[in-house]
């Protein structure tokens, strides 16, 4: 099972994202500024972050530019920010604009687990959509 990392300095988008990711299978570890979310990333096995970019103390390019320089570089980071054109040659694989529906999310989850690169370990990151869709 596959886990992800949501770093956002607002509880309820944490909250929601938590919610959203467990019931679609995710294994969810959660941070509530940037600090914590790099200490979760350096102590447990991370399959992808997901991070807010303005949080106070250490932000989401931080939290981004921290994944890149560890042993750990390939692990896919995606931000979710209310200004997107920011974030023009960064170091994250993709940038949700919040607000944003939340099957943009689950779509770059498993357009990022599609890609070849390997995730840490000798896990791939999968997602299957028609495995979690809820019947009418």
């Amino acid at each position: 099972m596959c886990t992800v990392l949501v770093i956002d300095d607002e509880q309820m988008i944490v909250s929601l994202l938590q919610l959203a990711l467990t019931e679609f299978g995710y294994n969810v570890e959660t941070a509530t500024d940037g600090r914590e979310g790099i200490q979760k990333f350096d102590k447990k096995f991370i399959d992808i972050v997901i991070t807010d970019i303005c949080m106070p103390d250490i932000d989401g390019k931080e939290v981004a530019r921290h994944v890149r320089n560890s042993s750990r570089k390939t692990t896919p980071v995606v931000a979710i920010s209310g200004t997107p054109w920011l974030l023009k040659d960064s170091d994250f694989d993709k940038v949700l604009a919040k607000p944003f529906p939340l099957k943009a999310l689950y779509d770059t989850i498993e357009h990022l687990a599609s890609k070849p690169h390997k995730l840490t370990g000798n896990r791939f990151l999968r997602f299957d959509p028609k495995l979690h869709s809820q019947a009418p």
